[in-house]
């Protein structure tokens, strides 16, 4: 397809009577401070879904550290730079991973999206609606911290995951983020994953702690994801440049992760919006 042809396709209108949007759920996955291994948890959970059957579409919104493909070992050709340029569609720069996991690549460096002009909006509006029918799970890797255009992604997304480790400065992080989004959308889910801990107790004693607090001082109810262990077979696979979930599926980590997203398969939020992918895009453009 020649980028003529998909300027030409991308600036049609959309259809009202278009294929309805697949009910999918749209969960930002962030941390309050970097270091914690945030990308390594988006890479398990998609690997995690996708391998149990589910349809998974990962979009790397981490522009500052755009490297989601590294840790799956693929090689885009095109990124959504090429598709704000008006160069490709957002079809062309999907490439496909482990188990039928399917990834929207970034690059470092490019326009946030939440500074879109309207042409660029459309683009990405109209081709996301288009890669989300038959989509279950869009997963989107935020970059880390409380910067304007990543509070803008967590309130644009249904579900949020927090990822912290036990370390108490990075616990303190997590806090202040969680203060961020309530005082913003008091009803938006938040998960708290305690990653990299060297036993249950201590993820336990975390997590007791923080939900202890944002129920004390904000009245927040927090969901618990469990852990993710310290597993030397983590870096061994980043180094193999693929997800331990495929590399060393009877790891520990690994098994942390299926538990993870049996999780938030089984306990999805009551009030979750069915029209995920659309809502989130509503969302960020109110935002």
């Amino acid at each position: 397809m020649t980028g003529q042809a998909s300027m030409e396709t991308i600036t049609q209108p959309i259809e009202s009577n278009a294929q309805p949007l697949f009910h999918s759920r749209v969960i930002a996955i962030t941390s309050g401070k970097g270091g914690v291994g945030k990308t390594n948890v988006v890479g398990g959970i998609a690997l995690s879904l996708a391998k149990a059957g589910h349809r998974v579409v990962v979009l790397d919104a981490d522009f500052g550290l755009a490297n989601l493909d590294i840790l799956f070992g693929l090689s885009p050709k095109y990124t959504l730079q090429n598709v704000l340029r008006g160069e490709r569609v957002i079809e062309e720069i999907i490439v496909e991973g482990p188990y039928g996991m399917r990834l929207i690549p970034a690059s470092n460096g490019i326009q946030q999206l939440t500074k879109l002009d309207s042409v660029d909006e459309l683009r990405l509006i109209q081709g996301l609606q288009r890669v989300s029918i038959g989509t279950e799970w869009l997963l989107i890797d935020t970059a880390a911290g409380i910067h304007e255009s990543v509070t803008k992604l967590l309130m644009a997304a249904q579900e949020v995951i927090l990822v912290s480790t036990p370390e108490p400065t990075s616990l303190v992080d997590a806090y202040a983020m969680i203060k961020l989004i309530h005082v913003r959308d008091k009803r938006k889910p938040i998960w708290l994953l305690i990653n990299n801990a060297q036993n249950q107790e201590e993820a336990q004693d975390s997590i007791e702690d923080i939900r202890d607090a944002a129920m004390t001082f904000l009245g927040k109810s927090i969901n618990s994801l469990g852990m993710v262990p310290s597993d030397s077979h983590i870096l061994q696979a980043v180094r193999q440049q693929q997800g331990v979930v495929e590399l060393f599926p009877d790891s520990p980590a690994s098994a942390a992760f299926q538990a993870i997203t049996e999780t938030l398969a089984d306990k999805a939020p009551n009030d979750i919006k069915k029209d995920g992918i659309d809502a989130f895009w509503k969302g960020l453009r109110r935002g």
